[in-house]
């Protein structure tokens, strides 16, 4: 019961609260409330993290709290420069308007914001030790000052990118209040404390009384998450824990939200590794240098690691090293591994691509393209973008074989093996029609309409189409939740749009029918741009489509798809009469020659619970059998007695196979859908 209480609480004080950061240790309740005096505080906590103390302020509503926060951001507080922010904001990413610089351990931000102002317009500045985030006015302004500052010897680091110090964790821990004072987070876990929680907690049992345990895991590994019954007790738990080996794996045990940030001075990073060498090969081969702090692989890619020493003197040791002894497969022997050493003196840049997909981008794009799966290729795809998310398959059948089109199979890739090179979520497909003319008429028909509110872009599925640069612009950083959608609804005021296509998370591209739009649209100034957002002119074709049908990862999804249900396409047929009669049909002149004939195109099942009686070829047939007999046979086929016509082996609905590629009603729901998700 006290749980929901709390939980009410916290959800009765959201946007009323404001995360005070920057403040000096020894700062007081009273010395806040005189400082935030014009506005009413209901309540203020003060907490002390590391080398950083924050306070958290209750105001009487969210309107207070947020004219606090306008009134206050950036104001000194015995000469600290308050850093603020609304408590329960998701924290995402971090603006491009940033670089980083390192710092010693006695640098403020007030130091920071120092030494950058006359290079730069700074308009706040972070340090969370032993990095300083320093914030710009614009991303122009961003590159200019890393451009002047290199020049001089400064040297700074942009945010474009990835690198070991996973800066969007530092950001958060240095801006998020710890919610979950009471929790352990585990990385570099053995294998049976991920399959089976129990060996987790027989481990650590010893430790405290747990409350809870989590295991997640995701694209970097597993994490086990600790929850005890109170701070010191998971604090100490930490210090327990951290850098103990259980079953051959050594652990970092990280309280709250504590990260893996190395001391630069003390610290080098390895090339050249391959993805079988674990922290623990590393760490038993580095130890004869000099006392290890942490050896981290995670997020560092696969051929990369980080060491970091207690002592600095270990450093230039270190370096020497040219060769890791590495265990050889099922054997007890090892074998020397050249490798690179290097100093670890400030942010890594690295690239976190697997090394399969490396490999395809320097052989070139032709590796990266094979043929779709064989059945696949005789059939004749379209590819539609702008999807909405809640596309039900059922109505996705039904609206794009609305012109009389046979559709065999539909492709969605939102698989993990594609989802992890994409950055946001990609709603497309394939859909692949029995005949050419059927996809032909698909595209005429359906480009450029809206299905379930959204509107459709509809392309050839085996031929590219590009954005012409002379009518197109590209939006740059763009909010993660703007659509495609809401791109065309804020856009289309200005002219006619031929097609929006959000390539990631932050980047989109409009293609307009006038050059004239949009020459207009690249000169608006940002108080009258639709959304926030950079606009710059395309210079080069861009492919409208987000993924290719031959993009090794899309073929190799859907034969996967086809070898574990072959039934999706048992079907298909080569012939010209494959897939459903028009809808259009010739006035009726007589019994058509082939009615009540064995045959896939107008046989009647009156016992096949697929009937749909709203099929204008169904209703004219029974209008013919009505004609000839001059019998009412609705209650003959109801029952399906004495009915001549009843052929359960072969009626023109079940010819459709509807089955077959769409069973269930969700994306990727079972075996048997030749839909994935």
């Amino acid at each position: 019961m006290a749980s929901n209480e709390n939980t009410s609480n916290k959800a009765a004080d959201n946007g009323k609260k404001l995360n005070v950061g920057n403040l000096p240790v020894d700062v007081t309740e009273k010395e806040l409330r005189d400082h935030f005096k014009e506005f009413t505080v209901e309540n203020v906590e003060i907490f002390h993290y590391l080398k950083y103390t924050l306070a958290l302020l209750l105001f009487k509503d969210k309107d207070t709290a947020t004219k606090a926060l306008k009134a206050k951001e950036g104001t000194l507080f015995r000469n600290r420069r308050l850093r603020m922010h609304i408590e329960y904001i998701a924290i995402w990413n971090i603006k491009k308007n940033v670089f980083v610089y390192v710092v010693d351990d006695n640098t403020t931000e007030e130091d920071v914001y120092d030494k950058f102002k006359t290079i730069t317009e700074v308009t706040g500045v972070l340090v969370f030790h032993p990095l300083a985030y320093v914030s710009c006015n614009t991303q122009e302004q961003k590159e200019a000052a890393i451009k002047e500052l290199n020049a001089e010897e400064t040297t700074v680091y942009d945010l474009t990118g990835h690198d070991q110090n996973h800066h969007i964790e530092i950001w958060r821990a240095a801006k998020l209040f710890f919610r979950n004072l009471n929790r352990v987070s585990l990385i570099n876990l053995p294998e049976s404390w991920v399959s089976n929680q129990e060996e987790l907690k027989k481990a650590v049992e010893g430790t405290g009384t747990l409350t809870e345990v989590k295991v997640i895991n995701n694209s970097h590994g597993s994490v086990a998450q600790l929850f005890y019954e109170d701070e010191d007790t998971a604090r100490n738990a930490s210090q327990t824990l951290n850098q103990q080996v259980f079953e051959g794996k050594r652990i970092h045990a990280l309280h709250v939200t504590a990260a893996l940030i190395p001391d630069y001075t003390s610290s080098v990073y390895l090339t050249g590794l391959e993805k079988p060498i674990s922290e623990e090969t590393i760490y038993s081969h580095f130890e004869q240098f000099g006392e290890i702090e942490f050896v981290s692989r995670r997020k560092c890619a696969d051929e990369h690691a980080i060491i970091c020493f207690k002592n600095s003197s270990a450093v230039e040791a270190a370096l020497e090293c040219k060769t890791l002894p590495v265990p050889k497969p099922d054997s007890e022997e090892t074998e020397d591994k050249t490798i690179g050493v290097k100093k670890y003196n400030g942010p890594l840049i690295i690239d976190l691509k697997p090394s399969h997909v490396k490999k395809l981008l320097e052989d070139g794009e032709e590796s990266k393209m094979r043929p779709p799966p064989l059945p696949l290729a005789k059939l004749w795809p379209i590819y539609v973008s702008n999807l909405p998310y809640t596309a039900d398959k059922r109505d996705m059948r039904d609206y794009f074989s609305s012109v009389g089109g046979h559709i065999k199979f539909i492709f969605s890739p939102n698989i993990p093996a594609y989802k992890t090179s994409q950055t946001s979520m990609v709603m497309a497909a394939l859909i692949y029609y029995a005949r050419r003319e059927q996809a032909t008429d698909a595209i005429k028909a359906f480009n450029g309409k809206h299905f379930q509110n959204r509107c459709l872009h509809v392309f050839p599925g085996r031929k590219d189409t590009y954005f012409n640069p002379e009518t197109s612009v590209r939006l740059v950083r763009l909010t993660i939740g703007v659509s495609e959608e809401k791109l065309f609804e804020k856009f289309r005021k200005f002219g006619f749009i031929e097609c929006v296509v959000k390539r990631n998370r932050n980047t989109a591209l409009i293609e307009f029918r006038d050059k004239e739009v949009c020459d207009k649209v690249l000169q608006l100034p940002d108080g009258e741009k639709p959304v926030r957002c950079g606009i710059e002119p395309l210079t080069t074709k861009v492919n409208r489509k987000i993924f290719k049908e031959n993009d090794e990862k899309i073929s190799l999804a859907m034969q996967e798809i086809i070898d574990k249900n072959p039934a999706v396409l048992e079907n298909v047929q080569s012939n010209r009469f494959s897939g459903p009669p028009p809808l259009k049909r010739g006035r009726f002149n007589g019994p058509d020659p082939n009615f009540g004939n064995l045959g896939n195109r107008n046989d009647f099942n009156s016992m096949n619970s697929n009937n749909d009686f709203s099929n204008p070829q169904v209703i004219q047939d029974l209008l013919r059998l009505a004609f000839i007999s001059g019998k009412n046979l609705g209650e003959g086929l109801a029952s399906g007695n004495n009915n001549p016509f009843n052929n359960s082996s072969d009626s023109p609905l079940s010819s459709l196979n509807l089955a077959n590629g769409f069973s269930g009603r969700n994306f990727g729901g079972g075996s048997n859908n030749g839909f994935e998700q």
